[in-house]
């Protein structure tokens, strides 16, 4: 099985449907790459991802990403990257428009510190477990937890301010514990 193909070029400086200017590459994963942008009409900072082109021509992965973006936006739930906006780029691949958050993800923390205190390792589950909780509420999986897409946001007054990441899937919604069965 082939790698997802990646954005040609760094797309910094591209302009998505009038609305964002992608400022700088983030990252880049299985699913494509993440972007900061400006969203133009308020002058706001805000994260863009954007699918990899060779996925944009599956139909069951295109799917899959639109669902991702509609259900998170739908949660609204302060421990879920709040998903602002849905769209597709000149070059027709889809984006999401996701809230900017400052700070590190938990994959990061991890490797610079090892092993956490535990104190700071229940804070973190528990935000965690409350994400989740209220996505299992609407029959929805996470289908791509682990510690690179749980964010640590950097709030004032609370350490450790948990984000996690899209990794939803809606319409193949599976009672819990039968989920790959």
């Amino acid at each position: 099985m082939s790698e997802p193909e990646r954005p040609a070029t760094n797309l910094a400086g591209t302009v998505l449907e009038g609305a964002y200017r992608l400022v700088r590459l983030m990252g880049e994963g299985g699913m494509g790459a993440v972007y900061e942008a400006i969203q133009l009409r308020l002058n706001k900072r805000v994260a863009v991802k954007l699918m990899a082109r060779e996925l944009a021509q599956n139909q069951e992965a295109l799917a899959r990403f639109h669902r991702e973006a509609e259900i998170t936006s739908q949660l609204g739930h302060p421990h879920l990257v709040n998903v602002v906006d849905f769209g597709l780029a000149e070059t027709g691949e889809p984006y999401m428009v996701m809230e900017y958050l400052e700070g590190e993800d938990l994959e990061h923390r991890l490797l610079a510190e090892g092993c956490l205190p535990i104190e700071a390792a229940v804070h973190i589950t528990k935000q965690v477990a409350s994400a989740l909780g209220a996505a299992h509420a609407r029959d929805i999986v996470h289908r791509d937890l682990k510690p690179a897409n749980i964010f640590l946001v950097r709030v004032p007054g609370e350490p450790d301010f948990v984000k996690v990441h899209p990794g939803m899937a809606g319409e193949d919604r599976v009672p819990l514990g039968v989920e790959g069965e």
